[in-house]
């Protein structure tokens, strides 16, 4: 039976957690009744509104342009309380399951035809099990900065030129951490790629700027997390970010505005903040971020340009706009607007899993397939991983600056 769900709230898309979880989010109201969920492995755009399948407090409209197979898979659900032969639920079913009072007990493989009263009193006990999550199994999987268990993180870098350029106006931050106690283990990582733009050095100093301020995001996280006896308090990862970002927007453009040489420099730029197997991501721009997991390739952002925003739209195709003249024009970019709204995502990391981070100058050149590739043939090397990527944006013809952080969750 399938539990494990991710769920959108706030605009951001969170998860996996399990239908107990779900449940516990909603009580808490960090699950709205018109919030999408859907299963690990499914797509989002597959996803339904929770009140669907989870009981609110509140009554919710009924769902519009419901499918079909919600229907069928209703009209299906066995009603007596000792189903003779239970059918294999659909994901939606899975989460009414879960869902059931505590005098229903959970669907359970077994051999014969009927339910004995043995296996009917273990799954009562599982839902009981379920009943008792509280608000220290809920910040598990919505993590602050605290000690927890997570994967080990291994993290490789590389930049070039690229073949056209003169210079590279891009600039890369990396700064990882990891500590233990006893049998836990923790790693963090602090992770950016700036892409300047302005011409001569207006577009370098715009990235490293951007570097610099958020390069002051970790550190006072760590030293709270090291002593959390301390009195100092400290944002969580996604308002560390967020606070780090606007403060890189306030110094290019108050540097821009004093220098005439930097006059019109901006930069856009993907942050990361790992903590603990949850990345919290921030993006302004069209740098990007991919997830890799089991063989398949996500990307994570979405790019803040005029030619997404048509794809959206309906307005031009994915291949129309690969080759449309305007399609590095970037709708936001760190100190060209007094406010900037970075794009917010966060991403569960399992072992085995991989991140790449990149500056437009690799997604010019390298399409998703050839970028899968490379992830299926690079073994755990994040830093061949990063070097094989830069070899193949300079292959494909290296028209512009491109940079490139790979992360492995082992």
């Amino acid at each position: 039976m399938i539990d494990r769900w991710y769920y959108t709230h706030g605009g951001q898309t969170l998860g996996p957690v399990t239908a107990a979880q779900l449940r516990q989010l909603a009580a808490s109201g960090r699950l709205a009744p018109n919030d999408l969920i859907w299963p690990e492995g499914r797509q989002q755009s597959e996803g339904v509104p929770a009140h669907s399948a989870v009981d609110f407090k509140t009554p919710s409209a009924p769902l519009a342009n419901k499918p079909d197979w919600l229907d069928d898979i209703r009209a299906a659900a066995p009603t007596q309380k000792k189903p003779a032969a239970p059918a294999r639920l659909d994901w939606l079913e899975d989460v009414r399951a879960a869902e059931e009072d505590e005098q229903a007990f959970l669907p359970l493989e077994f051999d014969g035809d009927k339910a004995g009263d043995e296996d009917e009193e273990i799954g009562k006990q599982l839902l009981d099990e379920e009943e008792e999550i509280g608000d220290a199994e809920m910040s598990e999987f919505i993590p602050e900065p605290s000690l927890s268990a997570s994967c080990r993180l291994v993290v490789g870098s590389a930049t070039t030129r690229g073949r056209v350029r003169d210079h590279n106006e891009d600039s890369l931050l990396v700064q990882q951490c990891a500590w233990s106690n006893g049998d836990e283990r923790h790693d963090v990582a602090l992770l950016v790629v700036a892409d300047g733009m302005g011409g001569h050095a207006a577009g370098e100093r715009a990235s490293g700027l951007v570097v610099r301020a958020l390069g002051e995001v970790l550190t006072p996280m760590v030293t709270a997390a090291l002593n959390p006896s301390s009195a100092e308090a400290t944002a969580s990862p996604a308002e560390a970010l967020e606070r780090g970002l606007q403060e890189a927007n306030r110094l290019v453009r108050q540097t821009a505005q004093e220098n005439t040489a930097c006059k019109g420099m901006g930069s856009t730029a993907v942050a990361l903040l790992i903590w603990d197997g949850e990345a919290f991501i921030r993006l302004v721009g069209d740098c990007r971020v991919y997830h890799w997991r089991g063989g398949k390739l996500t990307q994570v952002t979405r790019d803040q340009t005029l030619v997404a925003r048509m794809v959206e739209l309906g307005q031009l195709s994915p291949k129309e706009a690969a080759t449309h003249p305007r399609r590095n024009e970037v709708a936001q970019a760190v100190g060209k607007y007094a406010l900037i709204e970075p794009g917010s995502y966060e991403v569960s990391l399992s072992r085995g899993d991989w991140l790449v981070a990149s500056s437009d100058g690799l997604q010019a050149h390298v399409s998703d397939g050839a970028l899968a590739e490379a992830i299926a043939k690079a073994g755990s090397s994040a830093s061949e991983l990063a070097n094989r990527l830069i070899e193949l944006a300079n292959q494909g013809g290296g028209s512009d600056n491109c940079s490139v952080i790979a992360v492995r969750c082992v």
